[in-house]
């Protein structure tokens, strides 16, 4: 457009010249040439557009004929995902049917095993199996898958278990005393009644503990039947007590309880407890018939004494209280008989002095009973401390699982206590009583004592003459 322009200015100057006209030529071939290079762009461009069109419309053909393919496979897979959908319908409902049908022999299968497990925790048979023991309790745990090798083990151990049943076996083995210490000892086991022990010098029954797997020792039974079977072990008969009850019969065993064993069960001490009730007895009996002799005829020998005494018969008054030197009060009367003569102060200083001296005689052991009565009770303290000790230790090695395991060290502490307190609190009562026993008797003492130097006093105011002191 410029060119133009200036062609146009050129042509439309008045002073154009001959130089004008050759740039005008100049001009004009230049934009003839551009021209002409222009349409030979258009020409290639056209025909560039012609290619792109015509290779587009090849390629909407293809995509076309890949559609219809596609459409036509699609059909297929439709089909077949209907047929695989019906197909996994009817697999679904068979899996369905297959699990209600585990599931119910599953239920089947664990009442079995409960049942079986039931009956193998009355048996001593299965102590001598743990590893087969825990498979079985493995079997009835709630989260436990049911296979079919779980189905034959189980058969497996009914099998082994009813030919168990027939068998007579004797052998050493480990079992568990009643304070959780475990022993060795001589095992019998008659089929599936309760296996029959010998250790050191005890017998009895043993019963399978069911968290553990163990066998423990049962209460001691009665003497004919440890006698029975002390006799069956060392083989001198063949008649032997057991329980055809499963164990029932031997369970009730463990609510009986004598005395004896009650002790037993309670350590060592429990004999220095009992050492301090029999101190305590004896002193208790001595007390009682020591002062029992001296509260006899006391008023009696008083009111005799006084009777002489008034009578003017003082020697007949030293006679008659002389027989009673042996007890506190006649002593009391005779150490003012010998000062009849002497003035108040003297008879009473004498009578003082002589219940002074005989006080401590009456309140002899009161205080060693009293020590008795407090040193029980601390015993009964230590053996509590004792035995939680023990029952610890037996936590800390065989856990928590079995409580008879705990059993003994909670007897310990339990029965020493009980022990002590049972010692403790009647002698206790009984220094309370002798106490009061032995004021009860300074009291009389004193009275008497007074009285005699009353009678004294009053026969040397009437003027009667002294009689010679012996």
């Amino acid at each position: 457009m410029i060119r133009i322009v200036c062609i146009l200015a050129l042509l439309a100057g008045s002073a154009a010249d001959a130089r004008a006209e050759d740039l005008f030529e100049k001009v004009s071939s230049e934009i003839q040439s551009e021209y002409q290079a222009a349409q030979k762009e258009q020409t290639l461009t056209l025909d560039q557009i012609h290619k792109r069109r015509k290779l587009l419309k090849q390629q909407l053909a293809d995509q076309e004929t890949a559609l219809a393919t596609a459409s036509k496979t699609l059909g297929v897979h439709q089909r077949r995902l209907k047929e695989l959908s019906h197909e996994r319908d009817e697999i679904a409902e068979e899996i369905s049917l297959r699990l209600t049908d585990m599931k119910e022999l599953s239920i089947l299968f664990r009442n079995h095993a409960l049942n079986f497990l039931a009956l193998a925790e009355r048996s001593s048979y299965w102590s001598e199996r743990p590893v087969q023991y825990q498979a079985l309790q493995a079997f009835v745990k709630p989260d436990a898958m049911f296979r079919l090798r779980d189905l034959k083990s189980l058969l497996q151990f009914s099998f082994e278990d009813m030919s168990a049943s027939r068998e007579k076996v004797a052998y050493n083995g480990m079992m568990v005393d009643r304070k959780g210490h475990e022993i060795t000892g001589e095992i019998v086991r008659l089929g599936h009644l309760p296996a029959m022990y010998r250790a050191e010098s005890r017998v009895g029954y043993l019963s399978l503990s069911p968290a553990s797997g163990r066998l423990l020792m049962g209460d001691s039974p009665s003497y004919w039947v440890r006698r029975n079977l002390k006799r069956y072990f060392e083989g001198e008969t063949e008649a032997v007590y057991t329980d055809i009850s499963g164990g029932s019969a031997i369970s009730r065993l463990a609510h009986r309880v004598t005395l004896l064993e009650q002790l037993k069960s309670g350590g060592l001490l429990v004999v220095p407890i009992l050492l301090v009730g029999m101190v305590a007895l004896i002193l208790t009996i001595e007390r009682l018939v020591f002062l029992g002799k001296v509260r006899q005829n006391t008023d009696a020998l008083m009111t005799r004494v006084t009777r002489l005494v008034e009578q003017n018969n003082v020697e007949g008054a030293v006679k008659a209280t002389a027989a009673h030197r042996s007890r506190p009060t006649g002593r009391v009367l005779m150490a003012g008989l010998r000062h009849r003569g002497d003035s108040k102060e003297v008879i009473e200083s004498a009578l003082s002095e002589a219940m002074l001296r005989e006080t401590p005689r009456l309140e002899r052991f009161l205080g060693a009973l009293k020590v008795c009565a407090a040193v029980a009770p601390l015993l009964g303290l230590l053996g509590t401390v004792t035995g939680m000790i023990n029952t610890f230790q037996v936590i800390t090695t065989h856990g928590t699982g079995d409580p008879r395991l705990m059993a003994g060290g909670i007897s310990e502490a339990m029965v020493t206590t009980q022990v002590g307190l049972v010692v403790a609190i009647p002698v206790m009562a009984v220094a309370a009583f002798l106490g009061r026993r032995a004021r009860n008797l300074s009291q009389d003492m004193e009275e008497k004592g007074l009285a005699l130097m009353g009678t004294l006093l009053q026969r040397q105011t009437v003027g009667e003459s002294p009689v010679a002191k012996r």
